[in-house]
């Protein structure tokens, strides 16, 4: 090989090391920006265990340490380990669990708490106008049935929705849900009781569908929040994460369901939380004051989704999606839905589902985001909705 030959030989040698070396490099550096581009809140108080997750940090935390006992009207509570009696815990075995699970679970006198993601982005608070806002900043779409009782009496009520992973205009400060609401009263006196699934990269640092719980007092004013970042809510389960991930469905393909049943229970008034039949925790009755909530019962439930547009346009003007992202009309394996409607009558003991003559609807945007009734083979009705949004 001629001395030109070595040289080119060598050079082309050297700019494959080179190449080598940086591809090589470059893989971890990667691989790190991804598990390390969020930043984490500190562990709450009373952490005994702390689990590593593939997309989230759980904290095992004393269950009579945890959040919701720092709320002044919950400071002598004593704690309800097991609702008084209940038609809905009645599962066997944990067949959902959350992806944390992989890497270790919280032992029995301690409940799992989702470690919060700093973001940097203002929390904007939910709020009750499932009419067309009227505020230009308002920006809340919703399209979602209605069942309203005669008096604050309404006991619980159910809902299996299922899962998907809505796409959003302004990652940032957009979000889209879905969910059941248990509302009473009107004005400042306006209360609820609120769980489902939600998109929110601006709260939570992905685009992951995540569990939430929330509630208000006072018309989102100055009360409530989303799940255990504020005190309120009482857990009692170590095995289910509020705000953890959940697995979504798929267009045309399988479909994932959140089980939801709320109940109050008769002996204390708190507001108990089951998941696929398994008791979460609760409500306590004193957080919601003199309110009916804490005193009788609710008088309205709602059920489907609700989008926020941060443009500015109300929702009318956005491609935020909800639910599926596709229009109702789809129907099955392709169009978001809740089913399982149904409400707890006032002796607490008989559930009921509404009618269709008897359910109010509620889609101020139909254009970017409708509905539609479907029952199926059994005469079980399914509430569609959802959409694409609209330009």
């Amino acid at each position: 090989m001629g001395l030109h030959m070595r040289l080119q030989a060598t050079k082309m040698f050297c700019i494959f090391v080179l190449l080598a070396s940086v591809l090589v490099l470059e893989c971890p550096t990667r691989a790190k920006a991804r598990t390390t581009h969020q930043k984490w809140a500190k562990r709450p108080k009373g952490t005994i265990k702390t689990i590593k997750g593939d997309t989230d940090i759980i904290d095992c935390v004393d269950i009579h340490k945890q959040p919701a006992f720092d709320h002044p009207l919950l400071k002598n509570h004593g704690l309800q380990m097991q609702p008084g009696s209940s038609k809905f815990n009645n599962a066997s075995k944990f067949k959902h669990l959350q992806a944390w699970h992989k890497h270790g679970e919280c032992p029995k006198g301690t409940i799992p708490i989702k470690r919060q993601v700093i973001t940097g982005h203002p929390i904007i608070r939910k709020n009750r106008h499932f009419s067309v806002p009227a505020a230009s900043t308002s920006g809340h779409q919703y399209s979602i049935v209605i069942f309203n009782y005669a008096s604050a009496s309404l006991q619980g009520a159910t809902a299996e929705i299922d899962v998907w992973d809505p796409s959003l205009a302004i990652p940032a400060s957009d979000f889209s849900l879905s969910q059941i609401w248990i509302t009473a009263g009107d004005s400042s006196s306006f209360q609820t009781i609120e769980a489902g699934w939600q998109v929110y990269p601006g709260r939570t640092g992905d685009s992951l569908p995540r569990l939430f719980v929330y509630w208000t007092a006072d018309d989102y004013t100055s009360t409530g929040c989303y799940d255990l970042i504020c005190p309120g809510f009482v857990q009692t389960n170590n095995i289910y994460a509020l705000g953890a991930a959940l697995t979504p469905s798929t267009y045309n393909g399988n479909q994932f369901t959140l089980v939801i049943e709320i109940e109050r229970d008769q002996g204390t008034g708190n507001w108990w939380l089951f998941l696929w039949g398994t008791a979460i925790g609760y409500w306590p009755a004193s957080i919601y004051g003199n309110g009916l909530l804490g005193t009788s019962g609710a008088s309205s439930i709602q059920w489907g989704g609700e989008i926020l547009d941060s443009s500015g346009s109300n929702g009318f003007h956005s491609l935020t999606q909800m639910g599926s992202g596709y229009f109702a009309e789809q129907g099955w394996e392709k169009a978001s839905f809740v089913r399982r409607l149904q409400y707890t009558d006032p002796t607490g003991s008989v559930l009921i589902a509404p009618s269709q003559s008897e359910l109010l609807t509620n889609a101020p945007a139909p254009s970017c985001y409708d509905y539609q009734f479907q029952p199926d083979s059994s005469g079980q009705l399914y509430f569609y909705y959802g959409g694409p949004g609209c330009t």
